[in-house]
């Protein structure tokens, strides 16, 4: 007789219905727009996320590094000082880097699932909308 070892991805809706482990991570540095995109790694496939633009200046915040930077990078969100952004996406990575040539800091806070993040390959990277 053979076994089945149920495990849960991305597609089980029960990962989702549950409350997320907490994740918090503050005071990140966010590099110029001319340096290389913060990227925040997750352990875990993420349920919900939050950014919050802590600097003085503008934040870009998007899925991938190439969505983020660069002179074709138009897959990313802006968020002016003090701003904050929260939606329920699945995603094991954000990047985040200043809108100018100005550093900054950022808080991101997530609700964890239990998804192994290998089930997610790139954080969604060359999808459409993400870059």
């Amino acid at each position: 007789m053979s076994t089945y070892n149920y495990q849960s991805g991305l597609g089980n809706t029960a990962a989702y219905q549950v409350s997320g482990k907490p994740w918090v991570s503050s005071s990140l540095w966010v590099p110029a727009e001319s340096g290389v995109p913060l990227q925040v790694h997750f352990p875990n496939v993420t349920k919900e996320i939050t950014v919050r633009n802590d600097s003085v200046g503008v934040i870009r915040v998007g899925f991938s590094a190439a969505g983020v930077s660069g002179s074709s990078a138009s897959n990313y969100f802006t968020l002016a000082s003090s701003g904050s952004f929260t939606s329920p996406v699945k995603v094991v990575d954000v990047y985040v880097i200043s809108d100018d040539a100005a550093t900054g800091s950022a808080t991101v806070v997530a609700a964890l699932t239990g998804i192994n993040p290998n089930s997610i390959a790139n954080n969604w990277s060359g999808s459409d909308g993400v870059g």
